[in-house]
């Protein structure tokens, strides 16, 4: 029987693996969750073991599921890969290194803000990879917070790890990294002769910083190569054979664009980009030459295909926003379970049909509640709404729901624009994530873009990437774009409703008086933020 592939995703809140043939047709499938912590505010964390816990979980659910419909999987599983969040998971001695007994960074951990903005100040040439400025999200600050506010924990960390890497390390017992984790999250730049920013690290004062990467290791590996073997002891707890081939992983938004972005993707690389929707939601855009954009994280050189160049921009708070309003508005349901949403989304949808573009035609927001990833790079910003009232009933509930999901899709519409003005001509968006499945996003999508919409018929995008990422592990494969060309699904356009995309280009408009009038603000409420800060004595006039 022809071979399997096994697409481990873990991602903000769980872990899902599944099971995939050589054209991509998915065979069985599985999930478990694991806690997140947020022992302070503007901390998130998690315990490694709660993480590799739901993974075996996962996994060993996935081919138990796949052995009992006569799969066979334990014979003919070829290779593995993992996909993982931008998460950070730290190898230490003695006591776990983070507050609320943890030992892992969450991609969503914003501690780091003012370390952010210290790395912005340096001017250092990394700056220009990461679209001009620093974000909190990326493992430097996170670092960098920790030996400045807790120097004893941070003396305890042995090693840094992106957790794609980190699973990758359990699964196998080698310490390899990937080239996806170093170029998009690392002070790496890959296409340099010395890689590593060791004169910016020692201008931090963390010149360690490159050794606990993995500098001076063994050299990283691509996407789709071999990480290492799978172990024994991890081969039985999965119910696989050992010595299978585990690949070199990638961040689960760049396992989502290799699961949508169809066949033939090299040659419409200028024309397409992704839109990763879920908790937070990430856009990437390819290019065969190198281009800077301001705002944009990138570009990251051979972070996905090797050669090529990486743009990915994103919205640190996009699905969690949506859940925000189910549970703390008054007139909501005090809940953000996948029931919670569908019911709304579908009352929602009542009131449009009846009522047209009119509803929540009030109601508009700038949605930058964790920061603005892109297109502005400024993780402090804050949002901005109008239209609020004290109204608090379920009409009201509706339409702030409403409002704060077509914001994110104007501010989609905002990062596509703005990377059309740095040489991408993107006619074609194909969707991908959580968002996939809900109807008002899609919709939202469809009217709000003015582009195409691109939904493909995949039930498991991010988990096919993924698989894919393993079959050329596997050596099935020369490469990820001959096994995109074998193994995406079918593909569908959405063509807007002309009345709501001229209704939403209104919209648009507001939105982005609105952007430009927030950062304004922002500004001025620095400075004055920083005329009214206490002068030190050693800053005084003698």
């Amino acid at each position: 029987m022809s071979a399997l592939y096994l697409g481990i995703d873990v991602g903000t809140l769980s872990a899902r693996a599944g099971l995939f043939d050589g054209r991509g047709t998915l065979v069985s499938a599985a999930a478990a969750g694991f806690e997140l912590l947020r022992p302070k505010e503007h901390h998130a964390v998690y315990r490694m073991g709660d993480i590799w816990a739901a993974v075996v979980q996962a996994t060993a659910e996935c081919v138990d599921v796949a052995q009992a419909g006569g799969a066979d999987p334990y014979g003919r599983v070829a290779a593995l890969a993992f996909d993982a969040t931008s998460s950070l998971a730290l190898q230490y001695a003695g006591a776990r290194p983070l507050a609320g007994d943890a030992d892992v960074f969450c991609w969503m951990d914003h501690r780091g803000e003012a370390e952010a903005e210290a790395v912005t100040a340096t001017g250092d040439r990394l700056l220009a990879y990461t679209g001009g400025t620093t974000s909190p999200e990326i493992n430097l600050p996170k670092l960098l917070w920790l030996k400045r506010h807790d120097p004893g924990a941070f003396a305890r960390v042995t090693a840094a790890r992106d957790l794609v890497d980190e699973l990758g390390f359990r699964a196998t017992g080698t310490d390899t990294r990937s080239l996806c984790g170093l170029a998009c999250k690392w002070p790496y730049l890959p296409n340099d002769a010395e890689p590593w920013r060791h004169g910016l690290l020692a201008e931090l004062g963390i010149a360690e910083l490159a050794g606990l990467g993995g500098a001076g290791g063994p050299a990283p590996v691509p996407v789709g190569g071999v990480h290492g073997l799978l172990c024994p002891a991890i081969a039985q707890k999965f119910g696989l054979r050992p010595g299978i081939p585990v690949a070199a992983g990638l961040i689960d938004a760049e396992a989502g664009s290799l699961g949508v972005l169809g066949r033939q993707f090299r040659t419409r690389m200028n024309q397409t980009a992704t839109l990763i929707g879920g908790t937070s939601t990430c856009f990437m855009a390819f290019s065969a030459n190198e281009r800077p954009v301001s705002g944009v994280w990138g570009p990251f050189k051979d972070a996905v295909f090797p050669g090529f160049w990486l743009h990915e921009a994103g919205q640190s708070v996009s699905g969690a926003a949506l859940d925000a309003v189910l549970v703390h508005h008054p007139g909501g349901p005090k809940s953000s379970s996948p029931e919670a949403h569908a019911a709304a989304a579908a009352e929602v949808a009542a009131m449009l049909a009846q009522e047209g573009p009119v509803f929540a035609a009030r109601r508009h927001i700038v949605p930058d509640w964790l920061g603005n990833r892109s297109p502005l790079g400024d993780g402090k910003v804050r949002a901005m709404s109008s239209g609020l009232g004290e109204e608090t009933s379920r009409r009201a509930c509706l339409e702030a729901y409403y409002a704060t999901a077509r914001a994110l899709a104007l501010q989609a519409r905002h990062v596509f624009d703005h990377l059309d003005q740095h040489g991408y001509a993107l006619t074609s968006i194909a969707l991908a994530g959580g968002h996939a499945k809900n109807p008002m996003m899609i919709q939202l999508y469809r009217d709000c873009l003015n582009r195409t919409l691109v939904l493909t018929d995949a039930p498991e995008p991010v988990l096919l990437g993924c698989a894919m990422v393993a079959a050329c592990a596997a050596g099935a494969y020369r490469d990820l774009f001959a096994a995109m060309d074998a193994m995406s699904a079918a593909q569908r356009e959405l063509v807007p409703d002309p009345a709501a995309a001229e209704a939403h280009g209104r919209a648009y408009s507001i939105y982005r008086r609105m952007f430009d009038l927030r950062n304004a603000i922002e500004a001025e409420a620095a400075a004055l933020e920083h005329a009214l800060q206490p002068v030190s004595k050693g800053d005084q006039p003698a």
